[in-house]
Protein backbone atom coordinates (compact mmCIF):
# COMPACT_ATOMS: atom_id res chain seq x y z
CA UNK A 1 0.00 0.00 0.00
CA UNK A 2 2.58 2.26 0.96
CA UNK A 3 4.64 1.87 -2.37
CA UNK A 4 1.38 2.48 -4.22
CA UNK A 5 0.70 6.01 -1.75
CA UNK A 6 4.62 6.73 -3.39
CA UNK A 7 3.89 5.84 -6.93
CA UNK A 8 0.45 8.00 -6.84
CA UNK A 9 2.58 11.12 -5.67
CA UNK A 10 6.01 10.70 -8.12
CA UNK A 11 2.66 10.64 -10.57
CA UNK A 12 1.19 14.08 -8.88
CA UNK A 13 4.55 15.62 -9.07
CA UNK A 14 5.37 14.30 -12.69
CA UNK A 15 1.90 15.60 -13.94
CA UNK A 16 2.93 19.34 -12.53
CA UNK A 17 5.80 19.30 -14.92
CA UNK A 18 3.51 17.67 -17.59
CA UNK A 19 1.02 21.13 -16.62
CA UNK A 20 4.27 23.43 -16.81
CA UNK A 21 5.22 22.21 -20.32
CA UNK A 22 1.83 22.30 -21.53
CA UNK A 23 1.98 26.18 -20.72
CA UNK A 24 5.13 26.73 -21.58
CA UNK A 25 6.08 24.72 -25.00
CA UNK A 26 3.04 25.82 -27.41
CA UNK A 27 4.49 29.20 -26.47
CA UNK A 28 7.69 28.55 -27.97
CA UNK A 29 9.35 29.34 -25.34
CA UNK A 30 11.78 27.53 -22.55
CA UNK A 31 10.15 25.91 -19.33
CA UNK A 32 9.61 28.14 -16.03
CA UNK A 33 8.52 28.06 -13.04
CA UNK A 34 4.63 28.00 -12.97
CA UNK A 35 3.55 31.49 -13.30
CA UNK A 36 0.25 33.47 -13.26
CA UNK A 37 -1.33 33.43 -17.00
CA UNK A 38 -2.81 36.72 -16.62
CA UNK A 39 -0.39 38.97 -14.85
CA UNK A 40 2.61 36.74 -15.44
CA UNK A 41 3.66 37.16 -11.44
CA UNK A 42 5.49 33.97 -10.50
CA UNK A 43 3.25 31.82 -8.79
CA UNK A 44 3.97 30.59 -4.50
CA UNK A 45 5.72 27.39 -4.05
CA UNK A 46 1.89 26.05 -2.53
CA UNK A 47 0.96 26.33 -6.44
CA UNK A 48 3.26 24.96 -8.20
CA UNK A 49 1.33 21.58 -7.61
CA UNK A 50 -2.41 22.23 -8.51
CA UNK A 51 -3.95 19.46 -6.46
CA UNK A 52 -2.40 20.55 -3.18
CA UNK A 53 -3.59 24.12 -4.46
CA UNK A 54 -6.77 23.03 -4.77
CA UNK A 55 -6.62 21.21 -1.37
CA UNK A 56 -5.97 23.60 0.93
CA UNK A 57 -8.51 25.95 -0.95
CA UNK A 58 -5.70 28.55 -2.31
CA UNK A 59 -5.78 28.04 -5.88
CA UNK A 60 -5.87 32.12 -6.44
CA UNK A 61 -3.33 34.04 -7.67
CA UNK A 62 -1.62 36.42 -5.20
CA UNK A 63 -1.30 39.27 -7.25
CA UNK A 64 -4.79 39.20 -9.25
CA UNK A 65 -6.72 36.68 -7.75
CA UNK A 66 -6.81 34.77 -10.91
CA UNK A 67 -7.39 31.03 -10.58
CA UNK A 68 -4.68 28.27 -11.60
CA UNK A 69 -7.17 26.12 -14.40
CA UNK A 70 -8.61 22.93 -13.33
CA UNK A 71 -6.60 20.59 -16.05
CA UNK A 72 -3.63 21.11 -13.97
CA UNK A 73 -5.18 18.95 -10.89
CA UNK A 74 -7.16 16.91 -12.97
CA UNK A 75 -3.96 15.43 -15.07
CA UNK A 76 -1.78 15.83 -11.30
CA UNK A 77 -4.31 13.09 -9.69
CA UNK A 78 -5.16 11.00 -13.47
CA UNK A 79 -1.12 10.41 -13.23
CA UNK A 80 -1.18 9.71 -10.08
CA UNK A 81 -3.65 6.85 -10.49
CA UNK A 82 -2.14 5.96 -13.66
CA UNK A 83 1.09 5.27 -11.83
CA UNK A 84 -0.02 3.68 -8.62
CA UNK A 85 -2.07 1.34 -11.00
CA UNK A 86 1.16 1.03 -13.25
CA UNK A 87 3.35 -0.36 -9.93
CA UNK A 88 0.48 -2.67 -9.04
CA UNK A 89 0.80 -4.45 -12.69
CA UNK A 90 4.20 -4.55 -13.83
CA UNK A 91 6.08 -3.86 -10.44
CA UNK A 92 9.27 -2.17 -9.87
CA UNK A 93 10.73 -2.91 -13.16
CA UNK A 94 11.87 -1.12 -16.28
CA UNK A 95 8.65 -1.61 -17.86
CA UNK A 96 7.19 0.74 -14.96
CA UNK A 97 9.70 3.73 -15.89
CA UNK A 98 9.16 3.36 -19.58
CA UNK A 99 5.13 3.22 -19.05
CA UNK A 100 5.03 6.27 -16.69
CA UNK A 101 7.29 7.95 -19.31
CA UNK A 102 5.05 7.33 -21.86
CA UNK A 103 1.84 8.28 -20.14
CA UNK A 104 3.64 11.88 -19.17
CA UNK A 105 4.40 12.15 -23.07
CA UNK A 106 0.63 11.31 -24.06
CA UNK A 107 -0.87 13.90 -21.09
CA UNK A 108 1.48 16.76 -22.45
CA UNK A 109 -0.22 16.11 -26.20
CA UNK A 110 -3.22 15.72 -24.71
CA UNK A 111 -2.78 19.42 -22.88
CA UNK A 112 -1.25 21.06 -26.15
CA UNK A 113 -3.69 19.23 -28.68
CA UNK A 114 -6.77 19.92 -26.66
CA UNK A 115 -6.03 23.90 -25.63
CA UNK A 116 -4.20 24.62 -28.87
CA UNK A 117 -4.62 22.15 -31.43
CA UNK A 118 -1.25 21.16 -32.08
CA UNK A 119 1.16 18.67 -31.35
CA UNK A 120 4.32 19.63 -31.07
CA UNK A 121 7.42 17.96 -33.12
CA UNK A 122 9.36 18.89 -29.95
CA UNK A 123 7.13 16.61 -28.01
CA UNK A 124 6.65 13.65 -30.71
CA UNK A 125 10.41 13.39 -32.03
CA UNK A 126 11.96 12.48 -29.01
CA UNK A 127 9.42 10.84 -28.11
CA UNK A 128 9.77 8.29 -30.88
CA UNK A 129 13.41 7.79 -29.97
CA UNK A 130 11.75 7.32 -26.20
CA UNK A 131 9.69 4.91 -27.58
CA UNK A 132 12.74 2.89 -29.86
CA UNK A 133 14.82 2.59 -26.42
CA UNK A 134 12.17 1.46 -24.29
CA UNK A 135 11.96 -1.63 -26.83
CA UNK A 136 15.01 -2.62 -25.61
CA UNK A 137 13.83 -2.52 -22.27
CA UNK A 138 10.02 -3.68 -21.89
CA UNK A 139 9.90 -7.38 -22.29
CA UNK A 140 6.32 -7.08 -23.63
CA UNK A 141 7.42 -5.24 -26.93
CA UNK A 142 10.78 -5.83 -29.08
CA UNK A 143 12.29 -3.86 -31.23
CA UNK A 144 11.08 -5.32 -34.10
CA UNK A 145 7.67 -4.83 -33.06
CA UNK A 146 7.77 -1.41 -32.06
CA UNK A 147 8.97 -0.89 -35.66
CA UNK A 148 6.28 -2.67 -37.71
CA UNK A 149 4.21 -0.95 -34.88
CA UNK A 150 5.38 2.49 -35.69
CA UNK A 151 5.31 1.93 -39.19
CA UNK A 152 1.58 0.72 -39.18
CA UNK A 153 0.66 3.69 -36.96
CA UNK A 154 2.13 6.02 -39.45
CA UNK A 155 1.12 4.22 -42.68
CA UNK A 156 -2.45 4.15 -41.45
CA UNK A 157 -3.07 7.73 -40.30
CA UNK A 158 -1.05 9.08 -43.03
CA UNK A 159 -3.46 7.55 -45.43
CA UNK A 160 -6.35 8.71 -43.47
CA UNK A 161 -4.92 12.15 -43.13
CA UNK A 162 -4.57 12.02 -47.19
CA UNK A 163 -8.55 11.17 -47.62
CA UNK A 164 -9.61 13.30 -44.67
CA UNK A 165 -8.25 16.50 -46.49
CA UNK A 166 -9.75 15.26 -49.59
CA UNK A 167 -13.08 14.93 -48.16
CA UNK A 168 -12.93 17.73 -45.44
CA UNK A 169 -10.23 19.85 -46.50
CA UNK A 170 -6.77 20.92 -44.50
CA UNK A 171 -7.79 20.60 -41.29
CA UNK A 172 -9.47 17.10 -41.06
CA UNK A 173 -5.98 15.92 -39.69
CA UNK A 174 -2.89 17.43 -39.27
CA UNK A 175 0.84 15.75 -39.75
CA UNK A 176 0.92 15.89 -35.66
CA UNK A 177 -1.87 13.04 -35.56
CA UNK A 178 0.59 11.03 -37.85
CA UNK A 179 3.53 11.28 -35.67
CA UNK A 180 1.80 10.81 -32.60
CA UNK A 181 0.09 7.50 -34.42
CA UNK A 182 3.56 6.27 -35.13
CA UNK A 183 4.47 6.78 -31.59
CA UNK A 184 1.49 4.74 -30.44
CA UNK A 185 2.64 2.26 -32.31
CA UNK A 186 6.50 1.98 -31.45
CA UNK A 187 5.16 1.83 -27.46
CA UNK A 188 2.44 -0.88 -28.00
CA UNK A 189 3.90 -3.02 -30.76
CA UNK A 190 2.77 -5.15 -33.38
CA UNK A 191 -0.36 -6.63 -32.99
CA UNK A 192 -1.42 -4.57 -30.17
CA UNK A 193 -0.68 -1.37 -32.37
CA UNK A 194 -4.05 -2.44 -34.33
CA UNK A 195 -5.87 -2.97 -31.24
CA UNK A 196 -4.96 0.92 -30.51
CA UNK A 197 -6.18 2.50 -33.64
CA UNK A 198 -9.09 0.48 -33.35
CA UNK A 199 -9.82 1.63 -30.10
CA UNK A 200 -9.02 5.26 -31.27
CA UNK A 201 -11.40 4.77 -33.96
CA UNK A 202 -14.50 3.60 -31.62
CA UNK A 203 -13.36 6.75 -29.18
CA UNK A 204 -13.54 9.01 -31.55
CA UNK A 205 -17.03 7.74 -33.28
CA UNK A 206 -18.46 7.47 -29.88
CA UNK A 207 -17.47 11.21 -28.38
CA UNK A 208 -18.27 12.87 -32.28
CA UNK A 209 -21.66 11.08 -31.84
CA UNK A 210 -22.14 12.55 -29.14
CA UNK A 211 -20.68 15.86 -29.53
CA UNK A 212 -22.76 16.51 -32.73
CA UNK A 213 -26.08 15.05 -30.96
CA UNK A 214 -26.31 17.87 -28.33
CA UNK A 215 -24.90 20.64 -30.57
CA UNK A 216 -21.81 20.91 -28.91
CA UNK A 217 -19.75 20.58 -32.89
CA UNK A 218 -21.48 20.38 -35.62
CA UNK A 219 -20.53 18.48 -38.96
CA UNK A 220 -17.76 20.10 -40.39
CA UNK A 221 -16.28 21.46 -36.96
CA UNK A 222 -12.98 20.64 -36.53
CA UNK A 223 -12.16 18.17 -33.22
CA UNK A 224 -8.94 17.41 -32.01
CA UNK A 225 -7.72 14.03 -32.86
CA UNK A 226 -4.86 13.44 -30.46
CA UNK A 227 -7.31 13.00 -27.77
CA UNK A 228 -8.75 10.10 -28.97
CA UNK A 229 -5.69 8.27 -30.11
CA UNK A 230 -4.01 9.56 -26.32
CA UNK A 231 -6.82 7.45 -25.26
CA UNK A 232 -6.77 4.50 -27.27
CA UNK A 233 -3.04 4.19 -26.52
CA UNK A 234 -3.50 4.46 -22.30
CA UNK A 235 -5.79 1.64 -22.94
CA UNK A 236 -3.80 -0.67 -24.75
CA UNK A 237 -0.82 0.52 -22.87
CA UNK A 238 -3.15 -0.66 -19.31
CA UNK A 239 -5.23 -3.55 -20.57
CA UNK A 240 -4.38 -4.26 -24.25
CA UNK A 241 -2.89 -7.69 -23.53
CA UNK A 242 -6.54 -8.51 -21.45
CA UNK A 243 -8.78 -7.05 -24.10
CA UNK A 244 -7.26 -8.86 -26.69
CA UNK A 245 -7.60 -12.37 -24.71
CA UNK A 246 -11.08 -11.74 -23.88
CA UNK A 247 -12.42 -10.44 -27.73
CA UNK A 248 -10.44 -13.41 -29.40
Amino acid sequence: MGETIAAFLVGVAVGSVVNQLGSDLPQRRSPTLPRCRYCGRERPWWQWIGALAYLVWRPQCPSCGASLRFRRPLIEIGLGVVYGYLLTAVGLSSALLFYGLYSAVLALVLITDLEHRVILDVVTYPALGLGLVGSLFVPQVTWQRALIGGAFGLGFFFLAAVIGRALFGAGAMGGGDVKLAAFVGVITGYPLVIEAVLLTILIGAAVSLVLLLTGARRLHDHIAYGPFLVAGALVTLLWGHPIATWFF
